[in-house]
């Protein structure tokens, strides 16, 4: 994953990837490297989340990441996981 073109941050503000399942909560997966591809493995719990109906977003956050452990700022990216 990269963040896409144009909607890289600045000094201040991360991006950070959330798993958000069917009807629950975002779980963040990680904060994305600033102006680099992005490799993760998920642990069993996250793979777990990815379910049928699960989405992925990108959001603006403070540098080094939420400070609550949600979003707290605008979701710039996001997608819902259909099966192939």
């Amino acid at each position: 994953l990269a963040v896409p073109k144009g909607l890289q941050g600045d000094a201040a503000h991360s991006h950070e990837l959330w798993i958000i399942p069917a009807g629950g909560k975002p779980h963040s997966i990680g904060v994305m490297p600033a102006r680099k591809q992005m490799h993760m493995q998920l642990d069993i719990a996250a793979a777990a989340l990815l379910g049928q109906g699960a989405a992925l977003a990108i959001s603006v956050e403070p540098r080094g990441g939420s400070p609550t452990g949600q979003p707290t700022g605008p979701v710039i990216a996001s997608g819902t996981l259909v099966s192939a």
